[in-house]
């Protein structure tokens, strides 16, 4: 099945590809000198400075937060179709900790009562995955409606850390339904349109998925944090379609990705977030996020397909956000594991998406870039001067800043601080 040709050999997917590119790794020393102002997109009458524009929360637990712009998590970033966790809603639901008991509420829920709000809060305890692989049992499937006017949301009834889910997970045909707060290992949503993860920690990775010859579209990622840097061959996060399948209009809003090292001895390439399939992709916004390079680079975007119906329209959206090689995250805050290659090129962002259709705004991008035409850009700084030349725009222009190559661990700190436990639970309350 379609499903099977996305996920049964993770190393042969990029095959298809062919668009690495390599540059020399500079040895830059790092520095922690006064730098020129950051590109936040910060209304005026907010006006947080750098360091405190990532750490808003809610003056009120009742009360849905403004959304303050940040490159990671701040506990403001949530979809607008859920109701916030702290809101009045009609209809509060108890389940007991296990699938089944999470599927039997949520099969109940009607348009009506998804209407006025429903609230699943999950009794404490761990949940138990059965394989995030396509072949692999999705522990909830065929539930929820992408056509409720407000999603369901599902959190543990007594906070984060309560609720957690052991080993790898699926979720298949799951609609309209926001889980919070609920950490996990690895997972994949399979054909789940308008369904949401928010505030959560992962293991190893989120990925999302268009099988079975279906349409799927606005699924979102909100604070979803891969906070530890580790050696493996796999890439964490995903954004993939199955042949005959589409893929879009989703969003990565307020997240965070530390670098993936590959094994030595190891072949693999790895990426942070990969799009890829022998469908049809595109519709990638990420916003308000970092995401530093795994051995590949932080982003890649792949490229379209002549047949896809969806030409012309937004391939991707980077906005306010952080993209970085994985030579940078080794000088600002990763060292290289034990056991881990060092990599041989500073690649930032690879793969050439559509041309016309890629949008950068407010953002920046230390490392190089694989040549591809843009669309429009807006007040990005990118560290890689044939950018310039390499990566032309219809509207706007590149912001080459030489001074990003000598960035060190303190002026990310300021920028994008590192989502320890503690700046975790002080943001998720």
């Amino acid at each position: 099945m379609a499903d099977d040709r996305i996920w049964r050999t993770r190393a042969s997917r990029r095959a298809f590809l062919g668009l690495l590119t390599a540059a020399p790794v500079a040895a830059l020393a790092a520095c922690a000198a006064d730098r020129p102002p950051l590109p936040h997109a910060v209304p005026a009458t907010a006006a947080p400075t750098p360091g405190t524009a990532t750490t808003g929360v809610p003056t009120a637990a009742s009360a849905r937060p403004v959304v303050v712009p940040s490159f990671g998590p701040n506990g403001t970033h949530w979809p607008e179709h859920t109701p916030w966790l702290g809101e009045a809603v009609a209809h509060i639901i108890e389940v007991g900790c296990t699938w089944p008991a999470i599927a039997t509420a949520l099969a109940r829920v009607t348009p009506a009562q998804a209407a006025a709000g429903v609230h699943l809060k999950v009794l404490p305890g761990t949940l138990t995955g059965t394989g995030s692989s396509s072949g692999s049992k999705a522990v909830l499937q065929g539930l929820g409606s992408a056509d409720w006017a407000k999603n369901v949301l599902v959190s543990p009834r007594d906070g984060r850390g309560t609720v957690t889910i052991s080993g790898p997970a699926r979720l298949r045909d799951v609609k309209g339904i926001t889980f919070a707060r609920i950490d996990a290992d690895d997972l994949l949503l399979t054909n789940c349109t308008r369904t949401a993860w928010a505030h959560a920690k992962m293991s190893k990775g989120l990925r999302m998925a268009s099988s079975y010859n279906s349409t799927t579209r606005e699924c979102g990622a909100y604070e979803i944090v891969m906070a530890d840097a580790k050696a493996d061959i796999s890439d964490p996060l995903g954004y993939a379609a199955g042949e005959g399948c589409t893929l879009t209009d989703c969003v990565w809003d307020g997240c965070y990705g530390a670098p993936v090292f590959r094994p030595n001895g190891a072949t693999d390439h790895v990426d942070t977030l990969q799009m890829y399939g022998s469908g049809w992709y595109r519709g990638l916004t990420v916003r308000d996020t970092t995401f530093f390079g795994s051995l590949n680079c932080a982003l890649q975007i792949g490229g379209s397909r002549p047949d896809d119906p969806g030409l012309g329209t937004a391939f991707l959206t980077l906005e306010h956000s952080i993209i970085t090689s994985q030579a940078t995250a080794i000088r600002v805050r990763y060292p290289v594991p034990d056991g881990a290659q060092t990599p041989s090129m500073d690649q930032a962002l690879n793969g050439i998406g559509e041309p016309g259709q890629l949008h950068a705004k407010d953002s920046y991008i230390f490392g190089s870039m694989y040549k591809s035409q843009w669309g429009r850009v807006q007040n990005t700084h990118v560290s890689y001067v044939r950018a310039l030349d390499n990566n032309p725009v219809a509207d706007g222009e590149w912001t080459y800043d030489s001074s990003l190559a000598s960035w060190g661990a303190a002026d990310f700190d300021r920028l994008t601080p590192t989502p320890t436990p503690e700046f975790l639970a002080s943001i998720w309350t």
